[in-house]
This record gives structure tokens, C-alpha cells and sequence, in this order.
């Protein structure tokens, strides 16, 4: 989209691009050699694969972090002991001895407030992408391709990966009433991208679906507008246009999009990552207060998953999942390398205690 956070712009352009790019290894586009679905999946692969090696520096840092929090645990609760009833002197011992150690109390927790905004950034990116391609059916379908594009759009189970991996009935194609509600309300359709490279035909498109109407201004100067109906009319049109797709589809009003697999392996995967690391905390750090907030987070932060890869777009359930797929890979190949000299200087510490 035009109109979006330009680091979210360049995601989306960028993803586009390697698409593109992949598309022409096949020989052809996606759409007409029928991997459209798979070519999807293997861009959204490679960018995941891609911002998770980029961020393991920080996964590294935040290991080592708590690596010196776990050696000097057991300095931190003699200091607590001795200043129970100071908790200002107790507060000023402990930011001592963390600095004399090399501790930061934000190791942990910057790789967290860096995923975080990133994640909306893919949310983002993805929104437009599935939207973006909805306008591109929308040109097939007036060429007589649709119903090819939209098989192009298969994946495994998934019957069109730019909608959501759930259980909700006609799910497969974005409904009149979902189509006017984006186009004309909640994104805007003339701030897309795809819309600005091909205003011309989707003006003529919309204008016969009764999208749009037209108005002059006082020097005669054509513009389209949103028809004043709020969509009504749109919304009859709109269900002969797709005529083409849903008609192979027996019905396909009551056909659900795929079995919503990806929202339950989105969020089993986190609650994997995020259990692995509750398991890789030593024995003093899993007392501590930080890390039972860690252990809210643990439940809570699948079932957020849950719902958001249930409601949007299976692409962003796909990221989603590589990347809990990834970090927990990251974690075992962590934990394996730190873990022996972690153990070898808390030893260490204890006895010099």
C-alpha cells in the first residue's frame, strides 16, 4: 500500500519482488504454471529464514545475558536477604553488582520489543499482499482467467492461501460485503499500489460492478467515487462477477477454506519455543519474578496466535509458524552451545561463594 509504514512498504515490495523472482524459475509466471501457492510459501520461507538469521545476534546476546544472570543469582538473593528492609539500598547493591558483572536488565528482553514491531510489520505487509491480489483476480476475472489464477492460489490443504486457514464457511473468496468494507472503508483502495499501476482497467471494473460511481468536478474533470448506495448494488453484481470461481465449487458457500491447522500449529509451535526455554532457565533464574511473567507469556502468547493466524490470511499464519519453527531451532543449537560453560561458572561461582 502506498499509505503504510514505509519500512512495512519495503517488506511488501521486497517480498513481491523475490515472488517475482522465484516465479521465473518455473519458466512462466506462477499463476499460469500452477505454482502460485508454493511460490508463496517458499518467498515467505526465505524471509523468515532470512529476518531470523538477522536477528540472532540478538538471541546470542540475550543468551549470554542470562547466562551471567544465572552465575550471579545466587549473589542476587544474599543481597536481597541482607537488605530486606531497604529497599532502596537493596535496589543500588543489586544495579552494582549487575554492572561489575556485565549484566543488562534489558538483555533479555530486547529481542522481544525487536520481534514484536516486526511482527506487525509482516501482518501489515501480508494484508496488502492478500489484498492486492484479490484486485488482481478481480482484472483475471474480467480477462477470462480467473478461475486459473484462483486455482493458482492453491497450496496442500488450503484452497486459497490469501485467505484464512479456518473453519468458517465460504471462506475461500473474499465475500461483497468483506470486499466493500476494505476497499471502501478500512484501506482505502485508491491508496494501493496495484491499484495506482492499473487504475485505468480497474476503474472500468469497478465503475460495472456499481463500486464506484462517477462525478465531475467545476472543470469537468471525471472522478470515481464510491457509489452512495453503501454497496448495495455492488454487493448483486459482485456475486455474478465471481460467478466463474464459485460455480466449480459445489457449495461453495458452505465450503470452508482449509481445516485451520496452521492456527494450531502457529500456536503450538510457540508454546514449544516458549516452554524449551522455560526448560533451558537453570534452577535460581526460574525463580525469579521476571521469569514468571516469562511463564504468563507462555500461555498466553500461543493462544493470541491462535487467533490471529484463525481470523487473517494464511500467509501470515505461514511466517507465523516458520518463525517459531526457527527460533526454537535457534534455542536447541543455543542452549547446546552454552549450556556446559553456563553450568562450568555457576560451579565456579558457588565455590568461590
Amino acid at each position: 500500500m502506498t499509505t503504510s509504514f514505509f519500512l512495512t512498504r519495503w517488506l511488501y515490495l521486497a517480498m513481491s519482488w523475490v515472488y517475482e523472482q522465484i516465479s521465473h524459475l518455473f519458466g512462466s509466471s506462477a499463476t499460469a504454471s500452477g505454482h502460485g501457492g508454493f511460490v508463496v510459501v517458499l518467498t515467505i520461507f526465505i524471509f523468515t529464514l532470512a529476518i531470523r538469521a538477522a536477528t540472532s545476534f540478538g538471541d546470542i546476546s540475550s543468551r549470554k545475558s542470562s547466562m551471567k544472570m544465572a552465575v550471579i543469582q545466587p549473589e542476587l538473593d544474599r543481597l536481597q536477604k541482607k537488605y530486606k528492609d531497604d529497599p532502596q539500598k537493596l535496589s543500588v547493591e543489586q544495579r552494582k553488582l549487575m554492572k561489575e558483572n556485565g549484566v543488562s536488565t534489558l538483555g533479555g528482553c530486547l529481542p522481544m520489543l525487536f520481534m514484536f514491531p516486526l511482527l506487525i510489520m509482516f501482518f501489515n505487509a501480508f494484508r496488502a499482499w492478500a489484498n492486492e491480489q484479490m484486485l488482481a483476480l478481480m482484472i483475471a476475472l474480467e480477462n477470462g482467467e480467473g478461475l486459473e489464477m484462483f486455482q493458482s492460489f492453491r497450496f496442500l490443504w488450503i484452497t486459497n492461501i490469501w485467505r484464512p486457514d479456518n473453519l468458517s464457511p465460504g471462506g475461500a473468496l473474499m465475500s461483497a460485503k468483506e470486499f466493500w468494507t476494505n476497499f471502501s472503508g478500512t484501506y482505502q483502495i485508491k491508496n494501493f499500489i496495484f491499484y495506482a499501476n492499473n487504475s485505468d482497467v480497474l476503474n472500468q471494473i469497478l465503475y460495472k460492478l456499481h463500486f464506484f460511481t462517477v462525478q465531475f468536478d467545476e472543470l469537468g474533470t471525471m472522478e470515481y467515487v464510491y457509489a452512495a448506495d453503501a454497496g448495495a448494488a455492488f454487493k448483486t453484481a459482485y456475486e455474478s462477477f465471481i460467478r466463474p470461481i464459485t460455480d466449480t465449487i459445489p457449495n461453495f458457500n458452505y465450503v470452508t477454506n482449509g481445516y485451520a491447522i496452521l492456527p494450531v500449529l502457529a500456536g503450538a509451535t510457540g508454546f514449544l519455543m516458549s516452554w524449551l526455554q522455560q526448560k533451558m532457565q537453570p534452577a535460581q533464574a526460574a525463580k525469579s519474578q521476571a521469569n514468571s511473567s516469562m511463564k504468563t507469556m507462555m500461555y498466553v502468547m500461543p493462544l493470541i496466535s491462535v487467533f490471529f493466524c484463525y481470523r487473517y490470511d494464511a500467509t501470515f499464519a505461514f511466517y507465523w509458524t516458520f518463525s517459531n519453527v526457527f527460533a526454537l531451532l535457534v534455542n536447541v543449537i543455543l542452549n547446546a552451545t552454552f549450556s556446559k560453560k553456563q553450568k562450568s561458572d555457576i560451579v565456579e561461582a558457588k565455590a568461590k561463594a
